[in-house]
């Protein structure tokens, strides 16, 4: 019927009539623009919605849950066309004063020093010598301004007095003076001289020095924090930390005194500039492209699920292994960063919220259940699974160690383990995939028993998956009349007076079809020979590599590894 009235006019009535073609036509385009529509939603190449735009990464902090001490009493930062320093309140920046060269400054809390040839030493207040020290009183010279300009003329007529004032915003812009140890100094050298109060030490103030150890700034302000940012136009606007070339970053950085921690120094920068420090040096920069979008999924959801990790300290993650290793600007790469914008936005999710990724650098064949290396059945989508596109040429995909059994004694003592001389060591229960999930590490004296990821981290192997070989290993015959290599310590041997324990000191003398043998009744010496580097839950980096090869995408390589998922 549309055929017929697709090439004819419609009557209606007396003398009306419709042509129907162009109704046809305008309905199609209707249709079609609908269905475009529809497909879109559908989700091709969403980003997740709740990624945030930016992420705070601590470079400089402490932190007694994890134990790491990184914090520092000063540092240095420079940017290629100077610097912009400044008070964030609120969601907004506020440039205080600016460094218009590529000079650095030195950024140093506020606290007691003594001078020493290689620069300032933190000192405890309490004990100070009475020379050569830096303190953290000041003399307010004046009242308060309303702005910098204010303050700026007033601060010329100080200088011109001889005092070497410098201004200060502590919520409203101030000018002090000296960096006394005690009252007693600043009364002797401002007495009569000029009127000022005295501001005591403080255990949240921060001073901002020019290359030549000028003070530009002293920042105190309970409303906001410190920030600074490069200045200029260039693009990637970047800034450098302790003149060092390899750290160098993009964003900004906050620096806050907090209790625990003092000195904190963060990196403030959008959530995918910080992967592009990332990814790189979790996989080469030279994989397959697919390889190198589903590790930055892959890192992209590590953050999310890990945005709280370091919120007591004011961050969401560190830079080092203890969160993911970033590196800032300085491993950046076209590839890597090509793969994260390919991919913007978009994680790994199970049943609508971010999945729990992990990655490794290869499994040897097969992936582990999570319950097998940290217990937890909690995780559907971390199983097992088959990883037949490694490539088995990779760093550590075949390893070997040797241990002698004095090492390892020494290892367990040092732990508090007393065991005594080592006996032996026995792999008594194997994952369906194959790797030692119960081990005994028998000794004359005790034993101790390892489970699951802790079959690999006692000797700190490379994989969970291995065979243990000792120098006192010979080939049995089983009842089924196999062969299989034993340790002969412990067995129990038919001899001409009856069976009999073999001893666990001395030496046996062997007579096979072949030749006589002599071997240690008790290993002298254990190795492992293993396959696979890491724990082996989730994504295989080699892995992922092979499949990318092989043409399959980046969605189809991370719903592989994590059974159940989706990339959205």
């Amino acid at each position: 019927m549309v055929g017929k009235l697709y090439n004819r006019s419609l009557k209606l009535g007396k003398s009306e009539y419709i042509d129907v073609k162009p109704l046809l036509i305008k309905n199609m385009v209707f249709f079609i623009l609908t269905f475009i529509i529809v497909l879109l939603s559908v989700g091709v190449g969403q980003a997740y919605s709740k990624v945030p735009e930016q992420v705070r990464i601590g470079l400089y902090f402490n932190d007694s849950k994890t134990s790491q001490y990184t914090a520092v009493s000063s540092f240095t930062v420079d940017g290629e066309s100077g610097l912009k320093v400044g008070s964030f309140v609120d969601g907004e920046f506020t440039t205080l004063v600016e460094e218009t060269t590529n000079n650095a400054l030195t950024i140093r809390k506020d606290a007691f020093y003594i001078k020493s040839n290689t620069g300032l030493i933190e000192y405890d207040a309490k004990s100070l010598p009475e020379k050569d020290v830096i303190g953290a009183y000041h003399a307010k010279l004046g009242g308060d301004f309303e702005t910098y300009e204010e303050l700026e003329a007033k601060l010329k007529q100080y200088e011109s007095l001889g005092i070497d004032a410098y201004p200060v915003f502590a919520d409203s812009w101030q000018i002090w003076c000296g960096f006394y140890h005690d009252e007693n100094i600043m009364q002797l050298e401002l007495e009569g001289v000029v009127e000022f109060s005295v501001v005591p030490p403080s255990t949240s103030r921060i001073v901002v020095l020019s290359s030549e150890g000028h003070v530009k700034l002293i920042y105190e302000s309970s409303l906001g924090v410190l920030r600074i940012y490069p200045k200029g136009d260039k693009s990637p606007s970047l800034f450098r930390i302790n003149g060092d070339g390899k750290k160098v970053y993009r964003g900004g950085i906050e620096v806050l005194r907090q209790t625990g921690s003092d000195m904190t120094v963060i990196n403030v920068l959008p959530i995918e500039e910080y992967l592009y420090g990332v990814v790189p040096g979790e996989i080469g920069a030279s994989s397959p492209p697919e390889a190198l979008k589903a590790q930055a999924v892959a890192a992209r959801t590590y953050v999310m699920n890990n945005l709280s990790k370091y919120g007591h300290l004011k961050f969401n993650i560190c830079a080092t292994t203890y969160s993911q290793v970033y590196k800032g600007y300085s491993v950046e790469h076209t590839a890597t960063n090509k793969a994260i914008d390919d991919t913007k936005g978009e994680i790994v999710t199970y049943e609508g919220e971010p999945a729990a990724v992990f990655y490794f650098s290869s499994s040897g064949g097969m992936t582990e259940d999570v319950k097998n290396v940290w217990g937890s059945d909690n995780y559907p989508y971390l199983t097992s699974v088959e990883d037949p596109y490694e490539s088995g040429e990779s760093w550590h995909y075949n390893w070997q160690v040797s241990y002698t059994a004095q090492r390892i004694d020494e290892i367990m003592a040092a732990r508090g383990f007393k065991l005594g001389s080592i006996l032996g060591i026995f792999i008594t229960k194997r994952s369906e995939a194959g790797r030692a999930i119960e081990l005994i590490v028998k000794g004359s004296k005790d034993e101790r028993v390892y489970t699951n990821g802790s079959t690999r981290s006692f000797l700190s192997l490379d994989s969970q998956w291995y065979d243990i070989t000792t120098d006192s290993d010979v080939s049995v015959m089983a009842q089924d009349k196999s062969l299989e290599d034993t340790q002969l310590n412990g067995k129990k041997v038919l001899t001409a007076s009856g069976l009999k324990s073999i001893s666990t000191s001395g030496s046996l003398n062997l007579e096979g079809s072949d030749a006589k043998k002599k071997v240690p009744s008790v290993p002298t010496t254990y190795i492992f020979t293993g396959k696979g580097w890491g724990h082996g839950i989730g994504m295989s980096q080699e892995g992922a590599k092979g499949m990318a090869n092989a043409g399959l995408t980046y969605k189809e390589i991370l719903m592989h590894y994590f059974t159940g998922t989706k990339v959205e």
